[in-house]
């Protein structure tokens, strides 16, 4: 690739894969004394369709070689916004001011790929819950308990936060970083209660029709 060329990633602003031509254009690579080979391509590109700029990465790690081609396969992250972006769900500004602010703070932390953060992002998010919702405990799992004794939490759903290691330590630097799934599957549960709790009602008071008075 040179730089005139283009090359079609995810657009944030078209909400698709469209055309991009670079402006700049650089090159990363493993030093060759390293043990396993890697390489990086670095694009500051223009989409063509709606004329918003991109900065896009293609890396390829020697794991990634696909014995059908003979090649490395490269993956692509795009900025500052990716098709693999997770964002928050709709109707979250009605959300507490402080539980709204830890939930933002944990779709950044995982989109910028923070896992750590993100871990100590959901256990502050129950914690918070809880303490709105005047739920007592000596330590996160109580605290689990106790939202799903109250009705907030299944029983099912109890069970998978409590079988989240990286949720049950006691102090930030002894939480153990989550595989991607771990956290996607918490965060979906820890939506499910932000959801019941403060959304629902409030969708349900909208509801006339067939009200009885």
């Amino acid at each position: 690739m040179a730089i005139g060329d283009t090359i079609k990633i995810y657009c944030g602003d078209c909400k698709r894969s469209t055309n991009h031509v670079i402006i700049a254009e650089r090159s990363v690579s493993s030093h060759p004394l390293e043990a396993e080979n890697w390489g990086e391509q670095h694009y500051f590109c223009q989409c063509a369709g709606c004329d918003s700029y991109a900065y896009a990465i293609s890396e390829w790690h020697e794991a990634d070689w696909n014995p059908h081609t003979g090649e490395m396969d490269s993956s692509w992250r795009t900025y500052p916004n990716s098709r693999n972006q997770r964002h928050t769900f709709d109707d979250d500004h009605l959300l507490p001011l402080k539980i709204r602010s830890i939930y933002r703070e944990i779709i950044g932390a995982m989109n910028a790929q923070l896992p750590l953060l993100t871990a100590i992002g959901l256990r502050a998010l129950i914690e918070a819950i809880c303490k709105d919702r005047k739920v007592k405990g000596s330590n996160l799992e109580k605290l689990i308990d106790g939202l799903a004794s109250n009705g907030v939490l299944s029983n099912d759903q109890a069970a998978i936060l409590h079988g989240h290691r990286f949720l049950g330590n006691v102090a930030a630097h002894e939480v153990e970083v989550a595989r991607p799934p771990e956290l996607v599957a918490a965060l979906e549960i820890a939506e499910a209660m932000l959801r019941t709790i403060y959304v629902l009602p409030v969708l349900s008071n909208q509801i006339t029709t067939g009200r009885k008075p």
